[in-house]
């Protein structure tokens, strides 16, 4: 009983300084995604991720999230007793008797050679060249190497089978923990090492201090500590360890040793022994295993409660159960000796140091306390919901008649530069002055408003105060309001603190407003509403405001808060807080300790132990791309896969567009705290804001080249170095070259086909109308042939040579049947060719002319001119195309006459290279001609100029040649206006003026 009584006594004295308070611990269990709640061994890889064994497999998480292995995901068996990480990154894990080996992307297993195949690995320590020793219980020590697995040289396995632990030292050397005793093994040699008495003691854990001593942890024979010198001290249950079994042990970088048991932790720190167990915040005793990630933080596995995060000692909270009255601490007042007195919501008033307490029974009106002050004369004033509280060396006052009255909460005291003990009330304010008197402003439009929670007196004498109707400011008894219509963040004004620089900082409902030469800029902390629903706001000695929310604490220095609103450090329970929720106005400054009220208790910190965090960013990974947010195997698409699981030289279908890329940056530290910005080169112009999410998605990409870059920050403004993923997405087959060549070839071909088509169907087109026009000449040489030659100038011309004949003139009618053989002869050849010359048409008219005059010699006269030097003979026009006009002359302008005619033909040249012909008779006229023939149809002489004009028309369409006829016309004298007869011209062209011949 003594001896118990002897631990006691020497607990609460060892841990006097430190019992009271409250750390904080983050545990993780199944419910949170562990896969079993008893936690065997830790350690971090490669890549950030921290992995716990377990009895139910391996659990690897990023600091939000789990990922679990078990026997379907490759392990051969699901308790998981060892880990460690090997010096190319790989990492071990000790499964039963098999060796496992993760790489980031997979498990390999390597087991035990056979003779080994009935032990388990329980313990793993790696080197710096690659080796890795392997201790088990049953076969002894293995050594890793290149060549494989294989029994650990010079170490005696026939006597040593059971190793519980491994320790490597720092000159190379291996500790060997056993069920038997400690072994160290160097180069192939291996030494026993005498531990206390001669009894052989069960390792369980070994450690090695910076100074090169050594920590040894066994099953019920406490801790030894073996110095260099050779000494040895031992801790047992007698001189402050927890319990004498010891299950872990683990020096972190700063060689404080944490020492774990099934009753809980203790810590060795600088020759002080603290403890932690379920009353200091752990949330179970019942350790097992113990480790320290990359960031410095502390994790703890147990025996059927998970794991479990220490969050230092920067923030301690205080409880009930540390002696506070209540652990809603609403109002903290330091008092002029140094103690500082809370004010709670439940339970009165309570020193800190727990030796005094207020509450009804001892006079307060209230146990619910929201204000407190200490005045210039050291007397405490506390505000309760029943009106004030004057305090003296802990004893009730009764107050003076005139604030008897105040019975209503009494939200906020301040004593002014006068002397005048302020009241800020649910409904008013109240002022006590020196001398006595009591004034009183009630809440109104016109007063101060309703709730005033904080007050402030500035250098002008102005008070300013923060009320339900906005930041309210008396002069001389005057009030001026701001409201949101001025630019305030939000009405409920609840905290007010100024800054060095005469700034005034509101804390409102909805925000941080800073008031700053008359002008109002508002501030949000967050981007929740808890962020900003501002409860608190205090200085500490370096200039910080800290401020207190319903989402943690946020500290910053105001000078950069106003150039950067999102520069303030935001404290929430991975930082150490246990509970998020700050109480109004319950901090204060204590010799330069700051002291908040929460919900969960008093929150202490000290700011001198701020230290900068100069971890650089964590590093950031694309973990992965999903195409149409399904993840996909890119093997097809690519050159293979790099250490990430990643496709290399990535080239998608350009229906393959929409991708979605998952990236991750590890803090185990801060995980919420966690953000990333983005972009894709070759589609955004710059970052995109930050976000938490941990994926970004791209639609509706067109085709290009393209680059992925992720960076990540963990909320203080620094950005890692981008990881970034190329890929290409390929045109679809329309916006190839070759497609464009194709259609370059299918167009030109298409143009080419449709402009031979309509040549072709202008070209028969032509042939047809060529066909026609050709027709129609025939037809019209026909005609002109059946015109020249028709039956009244045949039986005329053969009647005159009967005539002839029958009065015996054989001359003449000889003459006559010789011209009129001629021109017959001609007549028939000219209808063989299209076309004649002039000079053979002038011969054969001449021909028609004799024969006409041989019959009416007495009628008229003809002569045909010729313009000396022309060559008729290059000119050529249809045959037979001159008759009509000379024998229209004749019949209708001569003949009709009652004296003799004339009928010329001139040839003569024309400019444009052109020869005219003219028929001119000096008849009847056309008007005279006309008028005679109406009683008539027509006769063949019409038809034939009508025929000689169709075939120059049919020639000219033909384009043969361009023959122009004017007439026949009226030749009248200009003097007179008689008529002289009639006169055609026939305008033709040389012989190079037809297109082709006939």
């Amino acid at each position: 009983m003594l001896r118990y009584l002897l631990i006691a006594l020497f607990l609460f004295c060892s841990t006097a300084p430190t019992r009271a308070q409250q750390h904080s611990f983050k545990q993780l269990t199944t419910k949170d995604g562990l896969a079993q709640s008893q936690v065997r061994a830790m350690a971090q890889d490669a890549e950030g991720y921290l992995w716990f064994g377990t009895l139910g497999g391996a659990s690897r998480f990023d600091g939000s999230e789990f990922t679990n292995f078990t026997l379907a995901d490759g392990l051969p068996d699901p308790q998981i007793s060892a880990m460690v990480r090997g010096a190319a990154g790989d990492l071990f894990l000790g499964a039963g008797n098999t060796l496992v080996r993760w790489d980031g992307r997979g498990f390999h297993l390597e087991p035990l050679p056979a003779e080994s195949k009935n032990a388990r690995i329980l313990a793993l320590a790696a080197t710096t060249d690659g080796r890795l020793y392997i201790g088990t219980d049953g076969g002894g020590m293995h050594v890793r190497t290149p060549q494989g697995i294989a029994p650990l040289p010079g170490y005696p396995s026939d006597t040593a089978t059971n190793v519980r632990s491994l320790a490597l030292l720092k000159n190379g050397s291996l500790l060997i923990g056993l069920r038997e005793g400690l072994l160290r093994w160097h180069e192939g040699t291996t030494e026993r090492i005498p531990l206390g008495d001669h009894e052989p003691k069960i390792i369980s854990a070994l450690a090695e201090a910076r100074d090169g001593s050594w920590w040894v942890g066994t099953v019920n024979d406490g801790l030894f500590h073996m110095g260099t010198d050779g000494a040895t001290r031992v801790y047992d249950e007698e001189n402050g360890l927890l319990r004498n079994n010891v299950r872990c042990l683990l020096l972190d970088d700063r060689d404080r040793l944490w020492v774990g048991t099934k009753f809980g932790l203790n810590l060795f720190d600088k020759g002080r022994l603290r403890v932690f167990t379920v009353h200091q915040g752990l949330p179970n005793d019942n350790l097992f295993c113990a480790f320290q990630d990359s960031d410095g933080d502390l994790w703890f596995g147990s025996d059927g409660a998970g794991a479990m995060k220490y969050a230092g000692d920067r923030f301690i909270t205080f409880t009930v159960r540390d002696g506070l009255c209540s652990d809603q601490v609403m109002n903290i007042t330091a008092d002029t000796k140094g103690d500082l007195w809370l004010g709670t919501y439940d339970n009165g008033i309570c020193r800190m140091d727990g030796m005094a307490m207020v509450t009804t029974l001892d006079g307060l009106p209230n146990n619910t306390i929201w204000s407190g002050l200490c005045d210039r004369n050291g007397g405490l004033w506390f505000g309760t919901s029943a009106g004030p509280v004057h305090l003296v060396n802990g004893v009730v006052q009764r107050l003076p008649p005139q604030l008897e009255d105040l019975e209503q909460p009494i939200l906020s005291l301040l004593e002014g530069p006068d002397g005048t003990l302020w009241f800020g009330m649910r409904e008013g304010l109240s002022g006590l002055k020196p001398d006595g008197t009591v004034v009183h402003h009630v809440a109104g439009p016109t007063g101060p408003g309703r709730s005033i929670r904080s007050m402030w007196h500035d250098t002008y004498g102005h008070l300013w105060m923060a009320t339900d109707n906005g930041l309210v400011r008396m002069n001389e008894g005057r009030f001026e309001r701001w409201t949101t219509a001025q630019g305030l963040s939000d009405n409920t004004v609840q905290c007010l603190l100024p800054d060095a620089k005469g700034r005034l900082w509101i804390g409102t409902a909805n925000g941080l407003t800073c008031l700053d030469g008359g002008v109002l800029r508002t501030i949000h902390l967050g981007g929740d509403f808890g962020s900003n629903y501002l409860s608190l706001l205090r200085s500490d000695d370096q200039g910080r405001i800290w401020a207190g929310t319903n989402n943690g604490l946020f500290v910053f220095l105001p000078d950069s808060l106003l150039r950067n609103p999102t520069s303030a450090e935001h404290i929430n329970l991975n930082n150490g807080l246990r509970s998020l929720e700050f109480n109004l106005n319950a901090a204060v400054l204590d010799r330069g300790r700051l002291f908040f009220g929460s919900s969960a208790g008093l929150v202490f910190h000290d700011p001198k132990t701020d230290v900068p965090d100069l971890r650089p960013p964590p590093p950031t990974r694309i973990t992965g791309v999903r195409s149409f947010l399904q993840n996909t195997d890119w093997t097809s698409r690519s050159t293979g896969t790099d250490a990430d699981g990643l496709p290399i030289g990535l080239r998608l279908d350009h229906r393959r567009n929409h991708l979605t890329f998952d990236y991750l940056a590890i803090s185990l530290r801060e995980p919420d705290k966690v953000e990333y910005r983005y972009r894709l080169v070759g589609f955004d112009q710059d970052w995109l804001p930050a976000t938490d999410a941990r994926f970004a998605s791209y639609s509706n990409l067109s085709h290009g080249q393209y680059a992925f870059e992720v960076i990540a920050s963990v909320g203080d403004g620094r950005w890692s170095a981008p990881a970034s993923f190329a890929f290409e997405i390929t045109p679809p087959f329309w916006l190839r070259w070759w497609f464009f060549a194709v259609c370059a070839v299918v167009l030109v071909g298409l143009g080419y086909g449709i402009l031979r088509f309509r040549s072709i169907r202008r070209e028969r087109h032509e042939r047809t109308r060529q066909l026609m026009l050709r027709s129609r000449m025939l037809q019209l040489e026909q005609q002109s042939l059946n015109a020249n030659m028709n039956r009244h100038f045949v039986f005329n011309a053969l009647n005159s040579i009967q005539y002839h004949i029958n009065k015996q003139d054989r001359a003449t009618a000889n003459r006559y049947l010789t011209s009129f053989a001629k021109l017959i002869r001609k007549n028939l050849d000219a209808s063989q060719s299209d076309t004649t010359t002039l000079a053979e048409e002038l011969e054969r008219l001449e021909l028609y002319l004799i024969l006409e005059h041989m019959r009416f010699k007495d009628k008229f006269e003809y002569r045909i001119e010729v313009e000396p030097g022309l060559n008729i003979a290059e000119a050529k026009l249809p045959a037979m195309m001159l008759q009509p006009y000379v024998e229209n002359s004749i019949w209708h302008g001569i003949l009709p006459m009652d004296g003799k005619g004339t009928v010329r033909i001139e040839v003569a040249r024309a400019p444009a290279d052109r020869i005219e012909v003219r028929v001119v008779d000096d008849g009847i006229g056309m008007s005279r001609s006309l008028d005679a023939k109406t009683s008539t149809t027509g006769d063949h002489i019409s038809r034939g100029i009508e025929i000689t004009k169709g075939r120059a028309d049919v020639l000219r369409r033909l384009e043969l040649t361009d023959i122009r006829i004017k007439g026949p016309e009226d030749r009248v004298d200009p003097e007179s206006g008689r008529s002289l007869g009639t006169q055609v011209l026939v305008s033709l062209p040389m012989t190079n003026g037809w297109a082709k011949d006939g």
